[in-house]
């Protein structure tokens, strides 16, 4: 059995995030993708992060950053992390090393 996959599942970890960088695909094959889509606080995470912070900013930044370029009130801090979390896994941003609460976009997203 292959090293990326744990004993009690047959499938992969990474099942559905292996797709990589979508950037090259047909505009038509990119919206049958599920994954392709970014929900409306990711689209807004990207754009502030691109356009208000070069690609990198802590989590105050972001929450003040959301709020002034999408009216966005970040209800709770912690959800924020999560959905952070999520797009990491996604390969959206990455956090940055030794640097708590920092986030930037992958280079990927900062195309899109």
């Amino acid at each position: 059995m292959s090293n990326t996959m744990n004993d009690s599942s047959p499938f992969p970890p990474d099942l559905g995030r292996r797709l990589g960088d979508l950037s090259d695909l047909p505009e038509a094959l990119r919206k049958q993708i599920a994954i392709a889509k970014l929900d409306d606080l990711e689209e807004k995470i990207v754009k502030t992060l691109r356009d208000r912070f070069g690609g990198i900013a802590n989590m105050d930044e972001l929450i003040v950053g959301l709020y002034r370029d999408h009216a966005y009130i970040t209800e709770d801090r912690r959800k924020l992390a999560n959905k952070l979390y999520r797009m990491q896994q996604g390969g959206l941003v990455e956090s940055v090393p030794k640097r708590k609460g920092v986030y930037r976009l992958k280079e990927s997203a900062a195309e899109m």
